[in-house]
């Protein structure tokens, strides 16, 4: 009688591949679907802010505010559309990663969700709002927007400040005119109107 290691069965090895498969594509349905949960929880916070904010701009027909937001200076606010764009990217990658995992990605459907996660991510990337930090010191303009800044000295007559609009308009913008560039261009997005011209107008009063 011979002796000797006993060989691995091929279908108790497919059978623990399968099982393993199992597991894997459980954790990510479980996955996409904790994903789905934040992002309609995400969305309908993002709906009781607007209507946060359509109640502010309601309440300032009474108190003499414009009810324009600071981001937009037309009451949106453009950080909204990268929160959505993102987090359904986020939720489509974990389906693509899913039709991965069951060897789906080769299919019509598994390319077009591989797309969709590609577009989602650009279009989540390309939206994103870089705040912009505007202080006004001893009659200088600091500007910051993530890497660059800028500065510009109102006190010196050789810089020029062009002013369009009255504050609370949706065109009022302050133009820093700049040599061989386009000016640089300060709006109600960026700043408080009133209070950014007022800050002009301590060393500027004919603005």
């Amino acid at each position: 009688m011979e002796t000797g290691p006993l060989g691995t069965d091929p279908a108790t090895s497919l059978q623990a591949e399968r099982d393993a498969l199992a597991r894997r594509c459980a954790d990510a349905e479980a996955e996409v679907r904790r994903l789905a949960d934040e992002l309609a929880d995400a969305r309908a916070q993002i709906a009781s802010q607007g209507a946060a904010l359509d109640n502010a701009s309601s309440l300032s027909l009474f108190d003499g505010d414009s009810g324009s937001d600071r981001l937009t200076g037309d009451g949106s606010d453009p950080r909204v559309l990268s929160v959505i764009l993102g987090s359904t990217a986020v939720v489509a990658g974990m389906v693509t990663l899913l039709a991965l995992l069951n060897g789906k990605l080769g299919t019509l459907f598994g390319l077009a969700m591989l797309a969709l996660t590609v577009g989602l991510a650009w279009g989540a990337a390309r939206t994103r709002v870089v705040p912009v930090e505007v202080d006004v010191v001893r009659g200088v303009v600091y500007v910051k927007q993530g890497e660059s800044t800028h500065r510009f000295d109102v006190k010196k007559a050789e810089t020029q400040v062009l002013v369009f609009g009255r504050p609370g308009d949706s065109d009022w913008a302050v133009h820093f005119p700049r040599r061989g560039m386009d000016p640089y261009v300060i709006d109600g997005s960026m700043v408080d109107a009133q209070s950014f011209l007022q800050d002009l107008r301590d060393f500027r009063p004919e603005l």
